[in-house]
C-alpha cells in the first residue's frame, strides 16, 4: 500500500512540476505550451483528489470539490492544445473555459459538494465525464492525420509522437475514471504512468539534436513561408 500511495503521488507532483516548467520555464514562450501547462495542471488536480481520498476517505469536502471540479477542464484544454498546432489562427478560447469555469462556481456556490454529496456524485459528476468524452472526439480530428501516417506506414516525428501519446493519455485517464466502478478506484491512477510517459518523452526531446517540440511548429511555419 505504501508503494501504491508513493507512486500515485509522484505521478501528481511531477505533474505540477511539468505544468509549472511549461508555463515558467519554456525556452518558447508560445501560447501552446500554456494550454499544455494547464492541461497537466488540471490533470494533476483531479488525480491528486483521487489518491489522496482513496488512501484517506476523510478527505476534506472542499478538497473533493475542487478536484471535482477540475476535471470540466481537462477535455477543452486537451481540445485547444491540439488545435493550436494544427492551425496558426487565433485561439478563441474563452468560449471553452470561461462558460464551464462559471458553470462550476455557480453550482459549487449554491451546491456545495459537503451539503449536496449525491448530486455531485450522481448527475454532476457524469456530466463532466460526458463533456470530457465529446472534446476527446473532438479533438480526434487533429489527430486523424497522425493515425494516417502510420497507416500508410510513414515515420512518425517526434511532435508527431508527443501529441499522439498526450491523446492517448487523456483518452485512457478518462477510460479509467469511467470505469472505476467496474474496477477500482485507484485505477483513475494509473493516468499517472501518463504524466511519467511525459517526463520520458520531455527528456528525450530536451536532449535530441533534432528540433524540440517548442519551437518545431515555428520552423515549419517559416519553412512553408520561405516555399510562398
Amino acid at each position: 500500500m505504501t508503494f501504491l500511495f508513493f507512486f500515485s503521488a509522484l505521478g501528481a507532483f511531477n505533474g505540477f512540476l511539468l505544468s509549472l516548467y511549461f508555463a515558467i520555464n519554456a525556452k518558447k514562450k508560445v501560447f501552446t505550451n500554456y494550454f499544455l501547462s494547464l492541461l497537466l495542471l488540471v490533470l494533476s488536480i483531479r488525480i491528486a483528489k483521487s489518491v489522496f481520498f482513496y488512501f484517506n476517505p476523510n478527505l476534506s469536502n472542499i478538497f473533493i470539490q475542487i478536484g471535482l471540479s477540475a476535471c470540466i477542464l481537462i477535455g477543452p484544454f486537451l481540445f485547444l492544445y491540439l488545435k493550436s498546432y494544427a492551425t496558426y489562427k487565433k485561439q478563441t478560447w474563452t468560449k471553452h473555459v470561461i462558460p464551464y469555469l462559471a458553470v462550476m462556481t455557480i453550482l459549487g456556490y449554491y451546491h456545495p459538494y459537503h451539503k449536496d454529496i449525491p448530486l455531485w456524485t450522481s448527475w454532476i459528476l457524469k456530466t463532466i465525464y460526458l463533456q470530457w468524452l465529446i472534446y476527446i472526439i473532438l479533438s480526434f480530428k487533429y489527430i486523424q492525420p497522425l493515425i494516417r501516417k502510420i497507416r500508410e506506414k510513414e515515420i512518425l516525428k517526434r511532435i508527431d509522437v508527443w501529441l499522439l501519446s498526450i491523446y492517448l493519455g487523456v483518452a485512457i485517464t478518462w477510460l479509467a475514471y469511467t470505469t472505476a466502478a467496474y474496477t477500482s478506484y485507484i485505477v483513475g491512477a494509473l493516468s499517472f504512468t501518463f504524466i511519467l510517459y511525459l517526463i520520458v518523452l520531455l527528456l528525450i526531446f530536451r536532449n535530441s539534436s533534432e528540433s524540440t517540440f517548442f519551437n518545431e511548429k515555428e520552423k515549419y511555419k517559416n519553412k512553408e513561408m520561405d516555399k510562398e
